[in-house]
């Protein structure tokens, strides 16, 4: 079965998460996950990173590892979900696609409603963090 790339950012600033919440309008509206989007045609999962932290976000970043790969089906679209921890480099994170955005600490992402798919990265990311602290 073919997999839609998307890739995702995870950026950690004293400990807190950045998570953005999906808008009114589209699927999984109100969910929250982690930033980053679709690949376009010719793009590397880096590239397409920064380009959709810079167009979501207005942020800068240095993608500095990659962190897992996820597959999950959803009903529209079967997807791999590719998560890298992100440093911000420039700017400060701002809703610019009329997403919701939060920093959150690991136990208060525990509480929120993620996408089904950052469900599953949430899950590395948890492994990576214990592992780095």
């Amino acid at each position: 079965m073919k997999r839609f790339p998307v890739v995702a950012g995870v950026i950690v600033k004293e400990g807190r998460i950045l998570l953005a919440r999906r808008p009114e309008g589209k699927k999984r509206a109100g969910l929250w996950e982690f930033p980053g989007g679709k690949l376009e045609p010719q793009e590397g999962p880096e590239e397409a990173l920064k380009r959709e932290l810079r167009e979501e976000l207005g942020v800068e970043v240095s993608v500095l590892k990659r962190l897992a790969e996820v597959d999950f089906d959803y009903p529209e679209v079967p997807i791999r979900l590719m998560g890298y921890f992100c440093r911000l480099e420039e700017g400060e994170p701002r809703p610019l696609e009329g997403q919701g955005l939060g920093w959150f600490s690991p136990e208060e992402v525990e509480g929120l409603k993620l996408a089904p798919a950052d469900i599953l990265l949430w899950k590395e990311v948890k492994k990576a963090l214990l592992q780095t602290s």
